[in-house]
């Protein structure tokens, strides 16, 4: 061991970071097609069958089925997150970059159960994105990576960063995107050298999840059309869209702050579970990470569909959050502003096409990350548009953004003269 550690110490620091990075990839995309045997199995167990072998999950299963799963995993759920918070709290990605400045212990297997845990929720149905798992795998196998070749705090923030954007290449196979998701996202300062050590482990990790996990669109698009009329269209639903995205993301980061996290979250959670079955009764596309309600969006669901959907969708996502579970919201996202765009299109009589309803994907999208570069390229993955494609959504992301940053100083200047009276 020793030897070990006289060697590394003898490797020129640069040298020691492209090793760093390269490594990070490799473990990163191998616990990105671990997560995806854990949530095949998990499917498997819950609905006999996977999302990579039916094109919706929950069709053919009894609702009895569904049910029981649903109700299985909010009481295993609510027990796994309430003894993991009794004796310390768990962390985000920003949190494990927070702590690694203040140097305190990192329960690392406790992380590791927490991030995996959410996996085994959205498999068994839960209404949240799985993405956060990966990312926090990722930035959680780069803290120890980093010590181990002894890095500058500055490096071994940037590292962890790495680790997030990793996993989250590993899993939905974009390893440009997932540099932007670095820097855009998790704020680090952007310069050259950065940029390229980022790509080296975001590109390592895709290659290596890619084994196993395919690089194929994830959502089924008919043939679409781009032309400059969609321009104006983009700009009537950025107006009446964003505000409602943005009220999403208020609402959501609300419920996450107040999540119950005490006692109550064996309460709590599975009746948040069992609200969630009795409505999927009704509605089985609820369920999951959004993948089957954006599909049912896209393959042209009736409107009455598709506004039921909007706003089950969003409530179940929110009450989720509070009642103690965790996940993400991309997914999610991704089919409510398809889902919007959809219901805005028909109420106006216009851009009713499968490139509008992009438009409104990559708009919640852009809200919720607060990185235009990243929501654009996400979109491009998922659906597998082409090149033409990019500047319509590029632009409708930037306009958006800048729509976002405004509405969050309004908001916080009327919030700063409500508590001044």
């Amino acid at each position: 061991m020793e030897r070990i550690v006289i060697s590394i110490q003898a490797i020129p620091y640069k040298m020691k970071m492209v090793l760093a990075t390269c490594l990070l990839g490799l473990v990163s995309g191998l616990a990105g097609i671990f997560l995806h045997f854990l949530l095949e199995l998990v499917e498997g167990l819950a609905f006999g069958q996977s999302e990579h072998q039916s094109g919706f999950l929950t069709d053919g299963v009894p609702p009895y089925r569904i049910g029981i799963s649903l109700l299985i995993v909010g009481l295993a759920s609510s027990l796994v997150w309430y003894f993991l918070q009794r004796k310390g709290k768990l962390l985000s990605i920003k949190g494990q970059m927070k702590e690694e400045d203040a140097r305190p212990t990192l329960h690392f297997w406790k992380q590791l159960l927490h991030s995996s845990w959410q996996i085994v929720a959205v498999g068994a149905g839960a209404p949240i994105g799985k993405e956060g798992a990966p990312r926090e795998i990722g930035a959680l196998l780069a803290g120890p990576l980093a010590k181990g070749f002894d890095l500058s705090l500055t490096d071994r923030i940037f590292l962890i960063a790495c680790g997030a954007g990793a996993g989250l290449a590993a899993v939905y196979q974009v390893p440009l995107t997932s540099v932007f998701f670095i820097f855009e996202t998790l704020g680090i300062a952007f310069s050259l050298k950065r940029f390229v050590l980022a790509g080296v482990t975001t590109y390592i990790a895709a290659f290596v999840a890619g084994w196993v996990i395919s690089d194929r669109a994830l959502y089924q698009t008919p043939e679409m059309t781009w032309s400059p009329t969609v321009l104006w269209q983009m700009v009537v639903l950025m107006v009446i869209l964003t505000p409602i995205a943005w009220l999403f993301v208020w609402f959501t980061k609300k419920a996450s702050v107040h999540r119950v996290k005490n006692k109550g979250i064996l309460i709590t959670l599975p009746l948040a579970f069992f609200f969630l079955a009795c409505l999927a009764t009704y509605q089985p596309h609820l369920l999951g990470n959004g993948r089957m309600m954006a599909q049912e969006t896209l393959n042209g669901a009736t409107w009455q569909i598709i506004l039921l959907l909007f706003i089950l969708k969003a409530l179940v996502v929110l009450v989720t959050f509070w009642a103690g579970a965790y996940g993400g919201t991309l997914t999610p996202s991704f089919a409510l502003g398809m889902a919007g765009a959809t219901l805005i299109s028909l109420a106006l009589g216009v851009g009713n096409t499968p490139a509008f309803l992009l438009l409104g994907s990559v708009i919640f999208l852009t809200v919720t990350l607060k990185a235009p570069l990243s929501a654009t390229g996400l979109v491009l993955g998922f659906t597998g548009q082409g090149v033409d494609a990019l500047p319509y959504l590029l632009l409708t992301a930037i306009l958006t953004y800048c729509l976002t940053q405004r509405l969050d100083r309004l908001m916080g200047r009327k919030r700063k003269e409500s508590t001044s009276r």
